[in-house]
């Protein structure tokens, strides 16, 4: 089976900004608005790469299908045994294989699938957990209506804000790892690699910060598609998810003018 890799930043002139940046030390807000304007082709694409549609239509159809009647036998259609909804584990393992699956059928993968899927399932681990009974081990039942619960709008867009935060860090990560190895030493920008992780972790915080204008637009965009208008295409969170990579875009620019 073949994989797709995202493009080869380094060779492009938005990247040498982002390297100029780096030796500067220049704010981490300029620099993480920087990676994002340079990878911004990329992520177009990544759009529209298969793999990455499917986990995006996961994310939008996972809680109304555990709010609809018929909940075992159309996870299972999506490969997602019924002994796999007895446990969150259980759960986020059957999501886990049924994307590896269809990737699997599609040929090919692709790391615009991989760090969605894993953006997904970080995402659902986090919010559902929150949600979950701590003091005993949920049952199934309680498991299904923690998800059902996403398919109201402003649950959907707290899931949907930290889904677009976990990917566009992962997105910018994924291509700031490969530079910052070079900036990492004595007389360098980060004294040492605990530096490099704080600068990291602080990337991460940078994001789920301008994700909030992703929570904003995902409420109204879900009440309005599944509730409203009762279409719920590929195409239509194809356009959802472009325009949520484009807002994120948008705020971390603002953020980067603001700061």
């Amino acid at each position: 089976m073949g994989h797709i890799r995202l493009g080869t930043l380094p060779q492009s002139r938005k990247w040498r900004d982002v390297v100029r940046l780096l030796d500067s030390s220049a704010p981490l807000e300029d620099v993480a608005q920087a990676a994002a304007r340079a990878s911004e082709t990329d992520l177009r694409r990544a759009s529209d790469d298969p793999n990455f549609q499917f986990v995006t239509q996961l994310l939008v159809h996972l809680p109304l299908l555990a709010r609809a009647p018929g909940y075992e036998a159309a996870m299972a259609d999506l490969g997602i045994a019924a002994s796999s909804l007895d446990s969150l584990t259980g759960l986020l393992a059957g999501v886990n294989d049924a994307i590896g699956q269809h990737a699997f059928e599609q040929g090919r993968s692709s790391d615009a699938g991989e760090m969605a899927k894993a953006a997904l399932i970080e995402s659902l681990s986090a919010q559902m957990r929150d949600r979950l009974p701590t003091l005993f081990d949920p049952t199934p039942q309680e498991i299904r209506k923690v998800l059902a619960s996403f398919a109201s709008g402003q649950n959907f867009a707290i899931l949907a804000r930290h889904f677009f935060a976990r990917l566009s860090y992962r997105s910018l990560d994924y291509y700031l790892s490969r530079e910052l190895a070079n900036h990492t030493g004595a007389g360098k920008r980060f004294a040492d690699d605990a530096r490099r992780t704080e600068f990291s972790r602080a990337l991460s915080q940078h994001t789920f910060e301008a994700s909030r204008t992703v929570e904003t637009y995902a409420g109204g965009w879900y009440g309005k598609t599944v509730w409203k208008e009762q279409t719920l295409s590929q195409d239509k969170i194809n356009d959802f998810t472009r325009y949520a990579f484009k807002k994120m875009r948008s705020e971390l620019g603002r953020r980067r003018t603001s700061a």
